[in-house]
């Protein structure tokens, strides 16, 4: 008897450390070497923590006896849905890190890019959390960020508006993508390419103007979906 706990106590421990180890590589992948996007370190980390759950819980499935399978199992769903809960909660924790750093481009000294560099990550970020239902844990940490990136974009616009924002201004204040297209005449493209050093034909402008104003509506709607969360919790 006392060997098969030490064999259930070493498959724990080796479970514990195959987890870890891949949760620690995916760090490392991400911030060290930058090889993977922050997606895909949840992804990556995440497969190793249920492989490690497999390993550490493999012996006391394959020796459940009949008499005594009711209560086996009853331990160990027990032991499951804990574990679980601290990955869910290890996994927030990750997504949370991830929210923080989506927003931080090159680092350079800027463009002339009407698309903000970082909002299709920091997208497809938001998506992932969403798939996995954390987006009300988040709320406040995606509300943060999304003011910081949708003020960048906001202000990649500025030929269509104005003032520009900051990111401190309420997300309440921001205008629609209606309200931009509706704007969109004939004199701001013109005014839009008189900005442009070479200039591009009057379609390239309406183009690039369009593809500003569309990556600007998925912000938005990350906005509505925030402020659908506040109606649900007020």
């Amino acid at each position: 008897m006392k060997t098969k706990k030490n064999r259930l106590k070493g498959n724990t421990v080796f479970g514990v450390v195959v987890g870890s180890l891949g949760i620690a590589c995916g760090l490392w992948l991400l911030i060290s070497l930058e090889k993977i996007s922050g997606v895909e370190f949840v992804a990556f980390s995440f497969g190793f923590a249920v492989i490690g759950l497999i390993i550490a819980f493999a012996a006391e499935v394959q020796e459940f006896s009949i008499a005594g399978n009711g209560v086996k199992l009853k331990e160990l769903r027990s032991e499951a849905e804990k574990t679980i809960e601290e990955l869910k909660e290890a996994r927030t924790e990750l997504f949370r890190v991830l929210v923080q750093k989506s927003i931080h481009g090159s680092g350079g000294f800027g463009s002339d890019f009407i698309v903000d560099e970082c909002i299709e990550s920091f997208c497809e970020l938001i998506e992932q959390i969403e798939k996995f239902d954390c987006l009300d844990d988040l709320r406040l940490d995606v509300e943060k960020s999304l003011k910081l990136i949708l003020s960048r974009q906001y202000n990649n616009l500025s030929v269509i508006h104005e003032p520009n924002k900051k990111h401190t201004d309420p997300l309440e204040s921001y205008d629609s993508p209606r309200e931009f297209r509706e704007k969109m005449s004939d004199a701001v493209i013109q005014n839009y390419l008189y900005r442009k050093n070479p200039k591009p034909t009057i379609e390239q402008g309406r183009s690039e103007l369009n593809d500003g104003v569309e990556a600007y509506s998925k912000l938005y709607a990350i906005k509505a979906k925030l402020d659908k969360l506040d109606n649900i919790n007020a």
